[in-house]
């Protein structure tokens, strides 16, 4: 009988000294991907000063909402790669009028968040190459700077890693990307609206600035707070003298909590995973195979 139970219990420890490196190997590596059928909306709001081209007029101290839609393309997306369209507009919260509109289209690593080279990436329906995290940052997030696709200025730009901050009781990791004031394009307008002396058309550089601030919860590496920080000028011999649009966009409450329970699975089942069932069931398997042999050892003296 000892005999029995003793083989009984060495089944089980291998079996579960075998299961703690699935749970980590393949279990915890098949949830931490994105989802191929991913679909999101978010809505940013803040106060803002921009320029109404149909009033030809300057709009100070406005209730301003960015909304932006990302939907995955599951026909053009893979077992690692994940291709998201993205369409993002910029409005008066009280009036409607439309500030501004931007699409952008890029593949990413489904783990590491990095942008991927293919599928006909583009921002504004221009072909443009992606580098860098895309949207989100890693699954397990490091402590550490990234690199990070900015889409105005078309380049790489790093998010800083600036320390641990508590989100609505999520902890989460504080990343910061400052752009410098970047030449993106020309403007031509008239020179009473910029303010200068004499009649008819002045052309300007269009300078773009944004500090963006993102708060990652760590674990599945998704934003779950979102501040960016726009200052988009017209300049004309090194003085702005168009305002387009500038102000402090941050996540509703709505989006921000929506956000946070999108994270829910990943906090909740991912760990357990990665560390706690694999100690158990380590120490499980060690404990079986123990008493098998005790079972073993005590069962011979007996017969002797």
């Amino acid at each position: 009988m000892r005999r029995t139970v003793a083989v009984v219990l060495i089944a089980l420890g291998v079996f579960c000294l075998a299961l703690a490196p699935m749970m980590r190997m393949w279990m915890a590596t098949s949830l931490m991907k994105t989802p191929l059928d991913y679909y999101n909306a978010t809505v940013l709001n803040g106060e803002a000063t921009y320029f109404n081209i149909e009033d030809v007029e300057q709009v100070e101290n406005a209730q301003v909402e960015a909304h932006s839609t990302l939907r995955a393309d599951v026909a053009s997306s893979t077992d690692d790669v994940v291709v998201w369209d993205q369409f993002t507009w910029i409005k008066d919260s009280e009036t409607d009028f439309g500030i501004s509109s931007s699409s952008r289209r890029a593949g990413h690593d489904r783990v590491t968040g990095e942008a991927v080279d293919c599928c006909d990436a583009m921002v504004n329906e221009e072909r443009v190459t992606q580098s860098g995290q895309a949207w989100k940052f890693p699954f397990n997030t490091e402590q550490r700077d990234y690199d990070f696709f900015e889409t105005t200025v078309e380049e790489v730009v790093p998010m800083e890693f600036q320390g641990v901050e508590d989100v609505d009781g999520v902890e989460a990791y504080k990343f910061v990307q400052t752009v410098e004031p970047t030449v993106i394009g020309e403007r031509e307008i008239p020179r009473e609206v910029a303010g200068l002396d004499g009649e008819g058309d002045v052309v300007g550089d269009v300078t773009f600035s944004i500090t963006r601030t993102y708060w990652i919860e760590p674990i599945s590496g998704s934003p779950i707070n979102v501040s960016e920080d726009h200052h988009q000028v017209v300049v004309v011999d090194g003085e702005e003298v168009l305002t387009m649009m500038s102000g402090e966009l941050v996540y509703d409450d709505a989006t921000r909590a929506a956000a946070i329970e999108n994270t829910d699975q990943a906090r909740a089942v991912l760990p357990l995973l990665n560390t706690t069932l694999p100690i158990v069931s380590l120490v499980a398997g060690v404990g079986f195979i123990g008493i098998a042999v005790v079972l073993l050892v005590t069962g011979r003296r007996a017969a002797e």
